[in-house]
């Protein structure tokens, strides 16, 4: 942030709680974004409450303001609101934004095509396993358990990545409690046995 410095009088902070929307299609232009604090969900918004996250913010992370996308904290955030001619001059004196936002663009354009993808071809189960399976290989902790899945998302924001109700999550995660395959804790997710939901995943639905 320190090369930042000399472009701070362009910035106008703001700050969000958490669950608070951040941005929305509209808000803010003609700016850029610069998360300063904290971390927050980017998402689409369909009609009857559907949502579908494209990617997680974090500090450091750069987006633009002119998307139709939505952003939501998911704790205490801080941004910047960086005009977007000033923040062009700043591509050029300070590359490493340059990295940041390829980033952000990057995941957020896989995220899009995941949602593509299962609203195409996937049923709501079959989404929650393939996100299991994702924090598994991506942040899980191998025990004589399981793989254990810390969970640092509210159950609605589960929900919400795989486009369906907290209620169809909650029978979603009952269905494969009973089959063996997880073990739902309060802030955990134990998965029993990986090559089984990988299995289960590839089932026709019924």
């Amino acid at each position: 942030m320190e090369d930042l410095q000399d472009y701070q009088h362009y910035f106008t902070e703001y700050r969000f709680n958490r669950k608070e929307i951040v941005f929305s299609p509209g808000k803010f232009p003609k700016s850029i974004l610069l998360i300063l604090e904290g971390k927050l969900r980017v998402y689409l918004s369909y009609p009857l409450g559907k949502e579908f996250t494209l990617t997680i913010l974090n500090a450091g992370d750069v987006y633009s303001g002119h998307t139709r996308a939505f952003g939501q904290a998911l704790e205490p955030v801080k941004i910047a609101a960086i005009p977007m001619e000033v923040f062009k001059e700043m591509l050029v004196k300070v590359p490493n934004l340059v990295l940041g936002l390829a980033g952000v663009l990057g995941d957020a354009l896989k995220g899009s095509m995941d949602v593509i993808e299962s609203l195409v071809f996937e049923e709501a189960g079959v989404r929650l396993i393939s996100l299991l399976l994702t924090w598994a290989r991506n942040s899980g902790t191998k025990t004589d358990q399981g793989i254990v899945i810390r969970l640092t998302f509210t159950r609605e924001e589960i929900a919400s990545m795989i486009g369906s109700s907290r209620q169809t999550l909650a029978n979603l995660f009952k269905d494969l409690t009973l089959k063996g395959l997880i073990k739902v804790q309060q802030k955990n997710l134990i998965i029993k046995d990986i090559d089984g939901l990988k299995k289960y995943r590839q089932l026709p639905a019924n």
